[in-house]
């Protein structure tokens, strides 16, 4: 599972307190040095910017279990991008490491948050092609 155009699917629950902590703390160090600027400018844009960076954070680590299953791939939390459509739905877009890991797979994501939990999940599946 995972890797390779291999199925594979990660699952990961964050807390949202946690990570309001980690940005008390650490401010932009800790920002800069797991999302993304467009990630870091979108979740600042929201009403409650630490329910949409712990989700995707949530989705980091779910992307790495997904793709991981067949063993360490080196992948740093920047690598994995989640960004939204133009209709809002996130989904992800690898780079560096989480590129090379998915293989010829693709990546789906769905984030929920609520209270002090946030989670998501990641399948991957092979590319299809006609």
């Amino acid at each position: 599972m995972g890797g390779t155009g291999s199925p594979g699917v990660g699952i990961d629950l964050v807390s949202i307190a946690r990570i309001e902590r980690m940005v008390g703390e650490w401010g932009r160090r800790f920002l800069e040095r797991v999302f993304t600027s467009e990630e870091i400018e979108y979740c600042q844009s929201r009403y409650a910017p630490a329910g949409s960076l712990a989700a995707r954070f949530a989705a980091k680590e779910a992307f790495i279990k997904a793709v991981s299953a067949v063993g360490p791939v080196g992948i740093r939390y920047r690598d994995v991008e989640v960004v939204v459509n133009d209709h809002g739905a996130p989904r992800l877009r690898p780079h560096g490491a989480a590129k090379t890991a998915l293989g010829g797979s693709h990546a789906r994501v769905s984030l929920s948050h609520e209270g002090d939990l946030a989670v998501a999940i990641v399948i991957t599946c092979p590319e299809v092609t006609s």
